[in-house]
C-alpha cells in the first residue's frame, strides 16, 4: 500500500483500521519508523488487535508495541499510548463526545498536530484534550452534532492557552500540557 509507505505521519481511521485488521499483508509495506497513530473506538480495536477487555490501559500499550504505532483508544476513558508505553488517559466528563462525525473532527486536530511537526503521541492527547473540551462548550447541555463541535474547536483552543487559567480539574490537565510544550 503506498499511503503506508510514504515517509510521512499517517492517520488511518474508521475503514482504513478495518482494511489493516483485515489484509495484515498491508502492514508490510510500513516503515516502522514512520509515525503512525490509529484512533479506534472498541469495535475497530477488537478487529484489529483482539477484545479491549477490563483493562484497557494495557490493551492500548499491547497494540501501541505491537503495531509500533502510538494508539488513541476512543471510549470513556479515552486511552492514548505510545510504543514505548508511556501513557495518557482522558477521562471524559460527559459522553457528548460520542456523536457521528465526531471522530472525523478528532481525527482532524491530531492531523493538524502531526502536519505541524508534534510528537505523535503528545498530538494525541493534546487532540484527544481539546476534543473533549470543545464537546463540553458545544453541547452546553445537551447532545450536539459534530459540526457545533467543529465549530467549537477555537474556542476550546483559546481555553487552553488563556493566561487566566480557572482553578480544578482543567486548570491542572492545561498547566500539565503547558509544561510538556515548554519542555520540548
Amino acid at each position: 500500500m503506498d499511503v503506508l509507505a510514504a515517509r510521512r505521519p499517517r492517520l488511518p481511521d474508521a475503514d482504513a483500521i478495518t482494511l489493516l485488521a483485515g489484509d495484515p499483508t498491508l502492514w508490510d509495506a510500513r516503515d516502522p519508523e514512520t509515525p503512525l497513530v490509529l484512533t479506534p473506538h472498541d469495535r475497530e480495536f477488537a478487529r484489529l488487535a483482539g477484545e479491549v477487555g477490563l483493562d484497557r490501559i494495557s490493551a492500548a500499550r499491547r497494540a501501541a508495541a505491537r503495531f509500533h504505532a502510538v494508539v488513541l483508544l476512543k471510549g470513556h476513558s479515552t486511552v492514548v499510548a505510545a510504543p514505548d508505553g508511556r501513557v495518557l488517559v482522558s477521562q471524559s466528563r460527559s459522553s457528548w463526545p460520542a456523536t457521528a462525525g465526531s471522530g472525523d473532527v478528532l481525527s482532524g486536530l491530531i492531523g493538524a498536530l502531526l502536519a505541524a511537526g508534534e510528537d505523535p503521541w503528545l498530538a494525541a492527547g493534546c487532540a484527544a484534550y481539546v476534543h473533549e473540551l470543545a464537546a463540553d462548550l458545544a453541547a452546553d447541555g445537551a447532545p450536539a452534532p459534530a459540526s457545533h463541535l467543529q465549530a467549537a474547536i477555537s474556542d476550546a483552543i483559546r481555553a487552553v492557552l488563556s493566561p487566566r487559567v480557572p482553578r480544578g480539574e482543567r486548570s491542572l490537565k492545561i498547566r500539565s500540557l503547558r509544561l510538556v510544550r515548554k519542555n520540548r
